[in-house]
């Protein structure tokens, strides 16, 4: 059987994509049927629900980055996604384009999709440009990775990711930094 040279690269870059999204381990094809009375499984599902980030807690981060920007008389963009990329909350000042709504969006869904900030992703269309490109490929029109997206983590797993945009290179990260501060904060008074 002879393969047409687009399979051969649809299928590395699959194999790619796979990897990206594992770390690099291989994934069980099957799972062993469970017995009934598992209930560490059921334990670990209500941790998983009990990590999801609330509308409460989008609206704190994008409060608190909100605050940053206009006490430095700047204008942005601010968007909150969950762990899947689902938007849950966005915020822009007046005179900010309705399309630096649209780059805080695709900040955010890179940062949680790649579980790393959107600044580290920009620096491997260097060092790793396979990272870089298969998941703009994967994710075509979803993702921006350029300065300005960070992940939400809790104990270690990505629950979301915050992005702005409209306030240049330098100061869409201080505006999340400033969110994610707050943010902070609230975790610990609850």
């Amino acid at each position: 059987m002879r393969f047409a040279p687009w399979m051969l690269v649809a299928g590395l870059q699959i194999v790619v994509i796979l990897m990206l999204f594992t770390g690099g381990r291989p994934t069980p094809l099957a799972a062993a049927p469970q017995a009934q009375t598992d209930q560490p499984s059921v334990i670990a599902a209500q941790q998983r629900i009990q990590r999801a980030l609330s509308l409460t807690e989008a609206r704190v981060i994008i409060d608190g980055a909100m605050a940053y920007v206009r006490s430095q008389g700047g204008e942005a963009a601010v968007a909150v996604v969950d762990e899947h990329g689902n938007l849950i909350s966005m915020d822009r000042t007046d005179a900010t384009s309705q399309f630096y709504g649209r780059f805080a969006v695709g900040k955010a869904v890179g940062a949680a999709a790649l579980q790393q900030p959107t600044s580290v992703s920009a620096e491997q269309y260097e060092t790793n440009p396979q990272r870089f490109l298969s998941a703009l490929s994967m994710l075509q029109g979803e993702i921006l990775l350029i300065r300005g997206g960070t992940p939400l983590v809790v104990d270690g797993r990505t629950i979301g990711g915050v992005g702005s945009a409209g306030f240049g290179p330098n100061g869409d990260e201080p505006t999340i930094a400033a969110g994610i501060e707050a943010w902070e904060r609230y975790r610990a008074g609850r």
